[in-house]
């Protein structure tokens, strides 16, 4: 039996001119309807928090050790969301991926990878309405509500 694949999803965020919160959020190069966070699987030896992080400097070239935010958000992907040969690499007995949600605050020059054709900051509505994923405007939601709550940190 194959080990049991774990995904992560980041949003980034900042506060814009008018001190009003935007996400960035990125357009995949594989489907361009899908506007997401950051996203991506978690390695064999790593933890939860080193794949976001390994993850967050892939796709945006941002190396900074900056605090890492846990959501409550939590969902399962269908395996063959990918591709077939990953499901065959997996095994019969993996049917759903976990996806583990973060938010990290970030202010500087993102480099978007070849994953990505196009990022933008976004305010919440507008990037709600772009965000693909049900499961992802779920944790971007819960990332806005935390921060105007004020307990992103907890």
């Amino acid at each position: 039996m194959s080990r049991q694949p774990k995904q992560v999803h980041i949003y980034l965020y900042r506060k814009d001119l008018n001190d009003c919160y935007e996400f960035a959020i990125f357009q995949r190069s594989d489907n361009e309807a899908w506007w997401q966070g950051i996203c991506g699987g978690v390695e064999e030896g790593e933890t939860i928090e080193a794949g976001a992080r390994r993850e967050i400097f892939e796709e945006t070239g941002i190396s900074d050790k900056l605090p890492l935010y846990c959501l409550d958000t939590k969902s399962y992907l269908p395996a063959n969301i990918f591709y077939a040969q990953t499901q065959a690499i997996w095994g019969k007995d993996i049917i759903v991926i976990p996806m583990y949600f973060f938010a990290m605050p970030f202010e500087g020059i993102i480099k978007i990878s070849d994953e990505h054709k196009d990022f933008r900051w976004l305010n919440y509505e507008e990037a709600e309405k772009l965000v693909y994923f049900h499961d992802q405007k779920v944790a971007l939601w819960e990332v806005k509500e935390r921060l105007l709550r004020e307990n992103l940190i907890r």
